[in-house]
């Protein structure tokens, strides 16, 4: 039976069910597509989307916000369509495409304020960004809106203009278009500088339009420039960048040879009149000076510093009535010169004595006068010195006077005072040493005065002496020769005459050598070098000698060639000449050694083409004597060899006649060679290549064998 009013009840419960349903189920779907769809539309537009609200009803979407570009509606809708999604719809408000384009960042206190468009939310999020790094914790008001048309790398030029307008006191920065315009004050010279300079590296892109940074004001304006002996400093501040140049280069060419260094900002509150007038006569003025100081302090000018010399002081004196018009003189401290380094000096040919120089006081310089008429009398004395300040602390006139009689022992000399420093050169007169010299000056000057340098030579060595001492395997050589070259060339000589020894150096350089006096003693080498031991002593043109030869006849050989060697310029005063007692017998070991360590320090030479012994080889020739005195009980055989130059068999005959020369002249010296024999081996046993002039000297050769 149909019964509405019992059964309506229940369907209203069942409608209450289905409604809670679908609302639950409406839910879940929203809840699983809104994220999805946020993400797309992020993805496809990633500098805009934060501009762009997207909301879900059920499966349908809804975009909304700013129209960024034409296609956005097609790459969004496209976009958000995710799995589950109904319907999008897209409604986008249209943006402005102003002309020109503007942005505008201004500075007010510490608010840092940003109008004008951007072209999309990430534009916006980096310029804002760079606004609050750039305010360094001030407030950034941001009234910036979306607009279409931004010029080419807009972020970059916007964010290099804000943070150069955020440096300054009511800093704009105004970008229209591509044209970049700035205006503020600066703090400091520095920030002035450094935003100016930035105008010139704007981002690419970007072209220059209006430039009003002003630079900070000084109070008092001060500029300064500081001369020393290397360098010039122009510091302080000037009103702008073009007398800044001027000065630089007008300093750069005035100290060409010193470092010029400018230290010099940009600043308002010059004073009235022509300041580049005022620092151009500045630098003028300095320029007369070795040492000083100029400073313009708003229109008051001071200079100070020492002047050169006594025309360069009166020019100064004479410039400071001629300042620019509108400049007054405030103080000038201008010294007259003081010398440094403050010198003085006396100098001597042998004839004559002239002084020049410093002194510091009249009274000073007379002493100096009376000093040189003592030890000068007689001698013309001339006196260029002057009078000025600067002088050291100390006594210059007893050290002058110390100078003038240590100048009075040299042939000819100069004495100089170079602050407290003394120095004296020259030549000696007879036996006055540079060493005596140093030793009386450094002993007679009074402090602070110390010795730098003194360069005198000795003076002529009276008597002149020379000695030589053979002993023991050495010759020594000692006493004077006239200079470098001589010593080198008598070392020489006795490194090469004396080869079984081993020579030293001992002499000394000295005037007043006999004439001839190198060549002389040279002569007498050959014969010394014969001798077993003994001593050469040379004073002036006399020489003695005490010495032993090593057998009676090399004894009297010697005696002669020392006869005949001194037959020129140095006379045979005493010479005493014995023979020195036989030595012990050498076992018959070590006799071989023996000889041959005597040939490894010469060689035995002959004439060429012959057997005639040179003379050179007499010394070597006698020590080998003592050898074969030594060795009565060796069997030995004195072998020539030649180089292979010339007939074979001529080369076999001269060896032996070589070899047999050698036996001959042991012979002569008193030696039993009843146990020696002679060969010759021609060229056929050579040492060495005969291909070079040193291989076939060391085959032309004599040797020794112990048997």
């Amino acid at each position: 039976m149909h019964q509405p009013s019992k059964w309506w009840t229940g369907l209203i419960a069942v409608a209450v069910l289905w409604l809670v349903a679908i609302i639950f189920k409406t839910a879940g779907v929203e809840e699983d597509i809104a994220p999805r769809a946020q993400a797309a539309v992020a993805a496809a537009a990633p500098d805009t989307a934060a501009a762009l609200k997207v909301t879900v009803a059920g499966r349908d979407i809804s975009i909304t916000g700013p129209e960024f570009s034409a296609d956005q509606s097609e790459r969004l809708e496209d976009a958000a369509t995710v799995d589950g999604v109904r319907l999008v719809d897209g409604s986008y408000d249209k943006l402005p495409t102003p002309k020109p384009y503007a942005f505008r960042a201004a500075r007010n206190g510490t608010q840092l304020v940003l109008e004008g468009g951007v072209p999309t939310p990430a534009v916006r999020q980096a310029i804002v960004g760079a606004a609050r790094a750039a305010a360094a914790g001030g407030e950034v008001a941001d009234r910036l809106g979306y607009a279409l048309g931004a010029p080419v790398n807009f972020a970059a030029i916007a964010g290099h203009g804000l943070a150069q307008a955020a440096k300054l006191n009511g800093g704009t920065f105004a970008l229209a278009d591509k044209a970049y315009s700035i205006a503020g004050a600066a703090t400091s010279s520095d920030i002035y500088e450094a935003a100016v300079a930035a105008t010139r590296q704007l981002p690419a892109g970007a072209v220059l339009d209006k430039v009003a940074i002003l630079p900070p004001e000084a109070k008092p304006f001060i500029w300064t420039a500081v001369r020393d002996a290397k360098s010039v400093v122009m510091s302080g501040v000037v009103p702008n960048d073009d007398i800044r140049r001027a000065l630089q280069a007008a300093a750069s060419q005035t100290w060409s040879g010193s470092s010029v260094t400018q230290q010099m900002q940009i600043a308002r509150g010059a004073p009235a009149g022509d300041f580049n007038a005022y620092t151009t006569y500045a630098l003028a003025e300095l320029a007369r000076l070795t040492t000083g100081r100029v400073v313009i302090s708003d229109a008051s000018y001071t200079i100070s510093g020492e002047a050169p010399s006594s025309a360069a002081y009166d020019e100064a004196m004479a410039g400071l009535g001629k300042l620019p018009s509108g400049l007054t003189l405030a103080k000038a401290e201008i010294l007259p010169p003081e010398i440094k380094p403050y010198r003085w000096s006396a100098e001597f040919d042998g004839t004559a004595l002239r002084l020049a120089g410093l002194a510091p006081a009249t009274s000073v310089r007379e002493a100096m006068m009376g000093s040189a008429s003592g030890p000068f009398d007689g001698k013309p004395i001339r006196s260029d010195i002057g009078i000025a300040r600067g002088a050291p602390d100390g006594d210059v006139a007893t050290a002058s006077a110390s100078l003038l009689k240590q100048l009075s022992r040299l042939a000819q000399g100069r004495a100089e005072i170079n602050e407290t420093k003394v120095s004296i050169t020259g030549v000696g007169l007879a036996n006055v040493t540079g060493a005596a010299v140093r030793e009386e000056l450094a002993g007679t000057l009074p402090a602070p005065f110390t010795l730098a340098a003194v360069d005198v030579r000795d003076g002529p060595i009276s008597p002149y002496a020379f000695g030589l001492q053979k002993q023991d395997g050495r010759v020594r050589l000692s006493g004077y020769v006239p200079d470098e070259t001589a010593r080198r060339e008598l070392v020489d000589a006795a490194t090469a005459t004396f080869v079984t020894e081993t020579v030293e150096d001992g002499l000394k350089i000295g005037g007043g050598a006999p004439r001839n006096f190198v060549k002389s003693l040279k002569a007498t080498f050959p014969a010394l070098a014969r001798l077993w031991s003994g001593a050469l002593t040379a004073k002036d043109a006399s020489l003695s000698i005490d010495a032993l030869a090593i057998y009676d006849k090399a004894a009297e050989q010697v005696r002669k060639e020392l006869a005949d060697a001194a037959g020129g310029d140095l006379k045979l005063d005493e010479v005493k000449i014995g023979v020195k007692p036989e030595g012990p017998a050498l076992p018959v070991a070590e006799c071989q050694p023996a000889f041959e360590g005597l040939l490894a320090k010469g060689r035995i030479r002959f004439a060429t083409g012959s057997a005639e012994l040179s003379r050179e080889s007499l010394a070597l020739l006698d020590h080998i004597v003592d050898v074969a005195q030594r060795c009565k009980a060796a069997e030995i055989t004195i072998g020539g060899h030649t180089d292979n130059v010339g007939d074979e068999a001529d080369n076999m005959d001269l060896s032996k006649r070589r070899a047999e020369a050698v036996v001959s002249y042991i012979s002569e010296a008193g030696i039993d060679t009843s146990r020696m024999s002679s060969e010759g081996y021609g060229q056929n046993r050579p040492v060495a290549s005969n291909d070079s002039a040193e291989g076939r000297a060391q085959n032309r050769r004599i040797e020794f064998v112990v048997k």
